[in-house]
């Protein structure tokens, strides 16, 4: 087994942020791309013990797994009444994975220079407080992982990690082949969601879940699922334990198969769900129908439909949940997002194309509509080729106002009407050749001088020393910023000036 290309980079850049004094780094990489496998291989290299810390009994479990395959070690587990690493006699292990919840109980059983390095698994929860707890305790380089850096609840990563050693972009791993391409399919729904509110960042839960719980809308979601579908292994994302209920249901129903569809939530025991996603890997059943149970930790390559069927607004938590059919497989060509858009909402919903979210926010905006068109007509597209469609747009009409730029008049360009000044009365016969050579200086051709009488020269260099002082820019500078395909219309003197030094460094 060997790191891959990106992991390769990752590990490197995470021993350069070390040596350059970072203890606490961060690395940036989507969901699918093996996380688990770059902390393992950290692992194996690191020259003391290392420690591991997940959120999530599964992620744990899953961690453990991983781990000790790819260091053909013993990893321990210090979870619930497992003490493999706080056990009162015997030699502590190089390798432990630790909940966090279980850790933060126990840290006064653990030395504070026990680690040589402390992992912290989907690291976009390490601003909570247990985390901080137990990373305050040990006196380690810390390690941070995660796919989604950004938070809904608007708490900082950067409050616990010094720097970020490694990102590693969605749209880069999908066109390098790492990742199953994403296509995306929008579903516009008679939900009115205009009432609802919004609580901690998201859609308050009951008042969605009053809405797509009427018969309507299970139907308007189970439908596209059941048409779109085809043979993909589906998971569906609801917005509540009983919205995923009735939805199950409903699809069941509609489908004609009693085991179509399996609502899993939190309150089933880890063996039943285990038991159930068996079953689902193996094909007897079809789609997974849950309540923000499957955002994290959970790996089925196979999954080719992910069904958002519920309101999202945090970018992050989308990409989680859109994360979980990412990865590739065989036999599998991409993979599908359903999307389901509301009649109406008050609130700026995450759609598929967000979770690209590196292009500037009129390319995205415009990659939607495009991606909504698509649907419209009935076809799902591919989000590279909405976002390609969308740049391209975008770079067509920045060259049209480049071009539109340069085609102006610099005098014109910073509202200097020399048609104005030729019109006015005529005095003083020709203008000397100082007159002329100061007008000259501010960047006028003296062919467009021709015919003006002194008096009128005079008008127009007043005109621009007036400008001078003001802090206007000067027309000599407006021809240099056209040249750039920049509207020199209201800046000034000095700032022109400095646009033009950095531009000059840059060539």
């Amino acid at each position: 087994m060997q790191l891959r290309p990106y992991q390769q980079q990752a590990l490197e850049a995470v021993r350069a942020a070390y040596k350059r004094k970072h203890r606490r780094v961060l690395v940036v990489m989507p969901t699918g791309t093996g996380k688990t496998v770059l902390f393992a291989e950290i692992s194996r290299l690191a020259k003391g013990p290392v420690l591991v810390l997940a959120h999530r009994q599964e992620l744990v479990e899953q961690a453990r797994d991983k781990i000790s395959v790819w260091c053909d070690d013993v990893v321990a587990v210090e979870m619930a009444d497992r003490r493999e690493l706080t056990r009162p006699a015997g030699e502590r292990p190089k390798i432990a994975v630790a909940s966090i919840q279980t850790l933060q109980r126990r840290l006064r059983d653990i030395p504070r220079d026990a680690f040589r390095i402390v992992v912290i698994d989907e690291a976009h929860h390490s601003t909570a407080d247990s985390f901080r707890a137990v990373i305050e305790h040990f006196h380690a380089h810390i390690l941070g992982v995660t796919a989604t850096p950004d938070r809904s609840d608007g708490a900082k990563l950067g409050e616990i990690f010094t720097e970020v050693a490694f990102d590693y972009d969605m749209l880069a791993a999908t066109e390098a082949g790492w990742l199953a391409p994403i296509k995306s399919f929008l579903v516009k729904t008679k939900a009115d969601f205009s009432g609802i509110r919004k609580i901690a960042g998201e859609l308050a839960t009951k008042d969605v879940e009053q809405v797509l719980t009427q018969d309507l809308h299970l139907v308007e979601m189970a439908q596209p699922i059941l048409r779109e579908r085809g043979q993909r292994p589906a998971i569906v994302f609801a917005a509540s334990v009983a919205h995923s209920k009735a939805l199950a249901r409903v699809l069941c129903e509609l489908s004609g198969q009693r085991n179509f569809a399996v609502s899993l939530d939190g309150t089933h025991k880890l063996e039943d769900r285990a038991k159930v996603i068996t079953r689902f890997r193996r094909g007897e059943i079809q789609a997974l129908v849950n309540c923000s149970l499957f955002t994290e930790g959970f790996d089925v390559p196979e999954i080719a439909l992910v069904a958002i069927a519920r309101p999202v607004l945090s970018r992050s938590f989308y990409a989680q949940m859109v994360g979980r059919g990412t990865r590739i497989a065989p036999g599998k060509e991409d993979l599908l997002v359903l999307d389901f858009v509301p009649a109406n909402c008050r609130h700026a919903l995450v759609q598929a194309v967000d979770i690209f979210g590196r292009d500037k926010e009129d390319v995205v905006e415009r990659a939607k509509l495009i991606a909504a068109q698509a649907s419209e007509e009935g076809q799902a597209i591919a989000l590279e080729k909405a976002l390609e469609l969308a740049r391209q747009e975008q770079e067509a009409q920045e060259a049209d106002v480049v071009y539109q730029l340069l085609r102006r008049d610099p005098y014109a360009a910073v509202g200097v009407d020399l048609e104005h000044f030729r019109n006015r009365p005529r005095r003083g016969g020709n203008p000397t050749e100082a007159q002329l050579k100061s007008v000259q200086k501010s960047g006028l051709p003296s062919k467009l001088l021709d015919g003006y009488s002194a008096s009128q020269v005079d008008e127009l260099r007043e005109h621009l020393l007036e400008r001078k002082a003001v802090g206007l820019c000067t027309p000599k500078q407006a021809k240099k910023l056209l040249a750039l395909g920049l509207d020199p219309r209201d800046m000034y003197y000095d700032e022109a000036k400095e646009v033009l030094r950095e531009a000059k460094g840059a060539r």
